[in-house]
């Protein structure tokens, strides 16, 4: 009975000491978790941190005109006069210890105006970066980069986004004339560039107070006083006709066959101005018809 009772209380006493145990190793593993759960949701706060500077830094490049967007690989922001400006002084350091540095980056097209790695530098393109660096809680440096294209589409100097009527020409001098002493005929609209254009909108200037009621580019009808187009009805010298949208392919030439007015128009001097898709426009100088 009593070694009996010897092996109950060791029994008593192991048991004991293997909860102790367990209860240690289970607390261990509790703190563990709680730790690197801190510490994950450190982490997450510094990336989501990292990403608001991030996306801030491409924010403020995009908001600077173009010509303001000079090359560099150590760009800085600031923010005065509620405007951003782009420095040299980079890499800057954010209000946390993070470091940001912006970058604005040429770009190479090839001949068909695609992206290349080899190429000739399209001034009317800059690559924008912003790039943020920091140390996470367990002591490894972090990096994230931010990239956009930046195109000039207000102003384009380059072949690859010059204005659509930058590519046309209107030849007004060599066979346009009165037929019928109403009908407008022979106005020669040609594109020359590298891209096709659209023709949106046409206005035209007269000396007199007739009206007019069709225009015809090519062999297609793009306003009449009947549709198609707007305004509807005979229009005055001078009103914005929005026509029927006109492709002129590279390479192609449009006679502007017949513009019919309601009575004699010779000896009438004409202004002819084009609109385009893109809001670009030509304007021809005044002219008179032959007759």
């Amino acid at each position: 009975m009593e070694h009996f009772k010897e092996q109950q209380q060791g029994f008593t006493l192991l048991e004991g000491l293997l909860a102790i145990g367990i209860a240690a190793i289970f607390l261990t593993g509790i703190i563990g978790l709680f730790i690197m759960g801190d510490r994950s949701s450190e982490n997450s706060l510094l990336s989501e941190e990292a990403l608001w500077y991030g996306s801030q830094g491409i924010e403020a490049l995009q908001s600077l005109s173009f010509s303001d967007l000079f090359l560099t690989e150590v760009g800085s922001l600031s923010f005065t006069s509620e405007k951003w400006s782009l420095g040299t002084s980079g890499p800057e350091t954010m209000f946390n210890g993070m470091q940001r540095t912006v970058r604005v980056q040429e770009v190479l097209r090839d001949g068909d105006c695609q992206i290349s790695t080899v190429g000739i530098v399209d001034e009317d393109s800059r690559f924008l970066e912003s790039e943020i660096t920091w140390t996470d809680v367990s002591g490894k440096e972090q990096s994230r980069t931010w990239r956009t294209l930046r195109t000039n589409w207000e102003d384009p100097q380059g072949e690859c986004f010059g204005t659509q009527a930058g590519q046309i020409s209107i030849d007004v001098s060599t066979d346009a004339n009165w037929h019928g002493l109403k009908q407008l005929r022979d106005i020669y609209v040609t594109n020359n560039g590298t891209r096709d254009v659209i023709v949106d909108k046409v206005t035209l200037w007269w000396n007199n107070s007739e009206v007019m009621d069709q225009i015809f580019l090519g062999s297609g009808k793009i306003w009449s006083s009947t549709g198609p187009g707007t305004p509807l009805g005979s229009v005055p010298s001078g009103t914005e006709l929005d026509c029927l949208d006109q492709p002129i392919l590279v390479g192609q030439t449009f006679n502007m066959q017949k513009v019919q007015y309601s009575a004699d128009m010779t000896g009438t001097t004409i202004i002819l101005k084009f609109e385009f898709t893109d809001g670009s426009s030509i304007t021809t100088d005044p002219f008179v018809p032959k007759y």
